[in-house]
């Protein structure tokens, strides 16, 4: 009990204390100015350290909160830059593949005018339309008034001609299949000679003619529009070898194609010409 007492009296007095002590700062505060600086070196000496020195560990985790934040987005700004870097990179490339078959088929539709006052460029759709001779397809057809016979060359020279026709694609026999035949001429000289495939997919040949033909290497072959299947003066090739056979009384003539023919991607379609009768495979 007497523990009790002295404990409640010591609290009372110290209470007591504190309020003079708060009544008297009250007074002096409103009768003197000294006691605001007295206020504010109290704030700045004891307050604000304490404060600073409460707030450090709360300042140091939000920091770090924000720093992982700005890492995280930092990472992912960059995973989208990276993406549509890649991205403008394919674009790029497909820009300049336009702009190149652009240039290309300017250059052919300029070339083929030569041969041809109207023409269709045409894209190859498949190299191996026939599984034993070398015919091809092409991406137009009867919906675009393609015609069997009709003539597809380069910008160099003679390619094939069309021998089947559907709605939208055609297919087409090459002038380096063997078994099949072109007209033509020499023009140097006039002479009439037929050119034929070669197994070998590089070549034409002219298998017998006559021994004393007058036919040098360097020659221009073109079409010779003889047996109205391909329009006169097409550009075949030019004459690489001749081989004179004298038991047998021929002489057989190696071509070398203006036109890589079977590796072509566009072809030519020309429409001032049509064949009188129809071509079979």
């Amino acid at each position: 009990m007497e523990r009790f007492y002295k404990k409640s009296t010591a609290d009372f007095y110290t209470l007591i204390f504190l309020l003079s002590l708060s009544v008297s700062t009250i007074v002096l505060d409103y009768k003197y100015n000294q006691i605001t600086y007295i206020r504010s070196v109290i704030n700045d000496l004891i307050v604000y350290p304490i404060d600073r020195l409460s707030n450090l560990p709360r300042s140091f985790i939000n920091q770090l909160i924000e720093e992982s934040n700005s890492i995280k987005n930092l990472e992912l700004e960059l995973e989208v830059l990276e993406k549509e870097n890649i991205y403008l990179k394919i674009k790029l490339q497909e820009l300049n593949s336009l702009r190149d078959e652009n240039i290309r088929l300017r250059k052919i539709s300029k070339a083929s005018t030569i041969t041809s006052k109207k023409q269709t460029i045409v894209k190859v759709i498949s190299n191996t339309a026939s599984p034993n001779k070398r015919i091809v397809s092409i991406d137009k057809g009867e919906k675009y008034g393609v015609y069997i016979g009709q003539n597809l060359i380069g910008i160099n020279g003679l390619v094939g001609q069309v021998i089947e026709t559907a709605f939208v694609s055609s297919k087409v026999i090459l002038i380096t299949e063997p078994t099949h035949t072109v007209p033509a001429v020499v023009d140097r000289t006039g002479a009439n000679i037929l050119v034929i495939g070669h197994t070998n997919s590089g070549k034409l040949v002219v298998p017998y003619a006559e021994m004393g033909i007058d036919v040098v290497v360097g020659d221009v072959i073109s079409t010779s529009g003889l047996a109205n299947r391909f329009k006169a003066k097409i550009p075949i090739g030019k004459v690489v070898k001749k081989t004179s056979n004298r038991d047998k009384e021929f002489s057989e003539i190696e071509i070398e194609p203006f036109e890589k023919v079977g590796e072509m991607s566009e072809l030519i379609l020309i429409w001032d010409y049509k064949p009188k009768d129809e071509i079979n495979e």
